[in-house]
């Protein structure tokens, strides 16, 4: 089974707030037990692993909730955004889907899957279900490089999502968010806990924009640059365009999105051809909750628990094989999490002057962006106040 939607993202764009969304939608199918999967974003994987396990991993119990012998609702191991036990995600579907696996049973869905996904498409009276929409929600895949591999998967009719915010703004997001995971260098952390969010963030981006070597890399070093690299929306809808008709494209702004969540949702569910559920709730807000490191190197540890988690319980599917080892392993996470940082209770709002540095940095690609889509950016992009 392939999925038929991509919401490529970008990072802090609503894309979370989205997922939860749909999850409550019982007309759509999303990836199983891991909400951004990480098979296009580490090509070397993608080479290793090929295409097939990309479907058994994470659509192999389609038919089985296309023919109503499971639910679409399944848990999700949510790495990045867990703090503390409140959130006890991934075990319950790991249990539930641990008679599967990775091994025969999968391969034997998946070799079914066409004529029998077929089947029960033509025909949901039958199965007493409607047809289920499968898709993924991928913030991660708004990276430089990662529409060739997408592109070479997917059929050109695959849909896409791009959800999109000030540039700015995001980056700001993007830079608290991930300064306790890890993602920025620990002399960042380091300076952003004595000197307070707003005045790290300025040392943080001038150290980057003011530096013509380090601008450059930006796009190159994807990764190291992260809060800057995916505020390039054209330059990685540009990417998309040479493999995915413009047609097939749906550009989302975040703030229309949390202005009427509820009309911009249904929207975009008209254009990927999803039934409405008189059940989905409106609004839906993931992801606020920030939290802070408690000293400098404690986001290497939590870094070094995201790979552990990546190559053993995505890629290896520990989770569904060993549910108690899995259970065990978040547990552990989630202490860490307790431990190593503190709830981020700051507001501290940007220095206009880093604004505008990021103004400059993103104008092209603001332009871009409202030619690529034909509209006008939000009047909250690219403003100096």
């Amino acid at each position: 089974m392939e999925p038929s939607f991509i919401c490529i993202g970008f990072q802090k764009c609503g894309t979370t707030s989205l997922y939860d969304l749909f999850k409550k939608n019982k007309n759509v199918y999303l990836t199983e037990d891991v909400k951004e999967p990480m098979y296009y974003r580490v090509p070397f994987m993608r080479r290793f692993l090929g295409r097939r396990w990309y479907c058994q991993r994470y659509f192999g119990h389609y038919v089985e909730a296309v023919l109503g012998k499971t639910d679409n609702t399944c848990e999700v191991g949510l790495i990045t955004g867990r703090r503390g036990h409140g959130d006890d995600t991934g075990s319950g579907s790991a249990a539930r889907h641990s008679e599967s696996g990775a091994d025969g049973a999968s391969r034997d869905l998946s070799s079914r899957a066409s004529d029998i996904s077929a089947k029960a498409e033509g025909s949901g009276a039958a199965t007493g279900r409607h047809k289920l929409i499968a898709g993924e929600i991928n913030a991660g895949l708004g990276y430089k490089n990662c529409a060739k591999w997408v592109g070479k998967d997917f059929a050109p009719n695959t849909k896409l999502v791009f959800m999109m915010r000030d540039p700015a703004d995001r980056c700001y997001s993007a830079y608290k968010y991930f300064l306790a995971l890890g993602f920025l260098p620990v002399s960042a952390v380091a300076y952003d806990l004595r000197h307070g969010h707003a005045e790290g963030f300025d040392h943080y981006v001038r150290s980057v924009l003011c530096q013509k070597d380090h601008r450059r890399e930006i796009m190159k070093k994807r990764f190291k640059y992260m809060c800057f690299s995916q505020g390039n929306y054209a330059t990685i809808i540009k990417e998309y365009l040479r493999y995915f008709p413009r047609a097939n494209m749906k550009f989302v702004f975040f703030e229309d999105f949390v202005t009427d969540q509820e009309t911009v949702t249904k929207d975009i569910m008209r254009f990927l051809g999803i039934p409405e559920d008189e059940d989905m709730v409106f609004p839906v807000k993931s992801n606020e909750t920030n939290f802070c490191a408690i000293t400098p190197l404690s986001p290497l540890f939590l870094k070094i628990m995201q790979a552990i988690y990546y190559l053993f319980f995505e890629f290896l599917s520990l989770g569904r094989r060993c549910p108690v080892f899995f259970s065990g392993f978040m547990n552990f996470y989630d202490w860490s999490m307790e431990h190593m940082t503190r709830p981020d209770t700051g507001n501290e709002k940007m220095f206009p002057k880093t604004r505008e540095l990021l103004n400059r940095y993103y104008r092209r690609q603001i332009e871009q962006v409202e030619e690529l889509t034909g509209r006008r950016a939000p009047r909250r992009w690219g403003r100096t106040e």
